[in-house]
């Protein structure tokens, strides 16, 4: 998802506050692909939100990500 629905996902109040807590690693960095916008993957937001919670995450054990997926 791109930085604005990822922003929304994550319920922070506007994309600059997601991109600031981005780069402190409070969330996890976007996927990069040639040409197109940088992509977060919503399962490893998913996981980011329960760390920060202290909350067990109970997803796949690693994530796999395909960046032909995120290119739409």
């Amino acid at each position: 998802m791109r930085a604005e629905t990822a922003a929304a996902f994550v319920d922070e109040p506007s994309v600059d506050a997601f991109l600031n807590k981005v780069a402190l690693g409070f969330y996890c960095q976007p996927t990069r692909a040639k040409g197109a916008l940088p992509k977060w993957h919503r399962r490893k937001l998913e996981r980011d939100i329960s760390r920060r919670h202290g909350l067990r995450d109970e997803g796949p054990p690693e994530i796999v990500e395909n960046a032909e997926d995120l290119i739409a």
